[in-house]
């Protein structure tokens, strides 16, 4: 199912999302999401779920607007 994601979406998402809250923000697959987090390229918060921060999500896809 699709789901329109606006800037109102990413103001109330949580600061920090599921990876599965990332991958519906973001467009990215949940396999992705978990690359980029292994990769380092978004940042993750220490402890044993997989969080990650909704500020560097959106970090990661404005550096890659920069370079396109």
């Amino acid at each position: 199912m699709y789901h329109q994601i606006t800037l109102v979406t990413w103001a109330f998402a949580p600061e920090w999302l599921t990876v599965e809250e990332a991958s519906r923000l973001s467009g990215y697959s949940v396999n992705t999401i978990a690359w980029l987090a292994r990769e380092g390229a978004i940042d993750i918060a220490d402890g044993t779920e997989l969080l990650i921060e909704k500020e560097s999500l959106r970090e990661f896809q404005e550096s890659l607007l920069e370079i396109a």
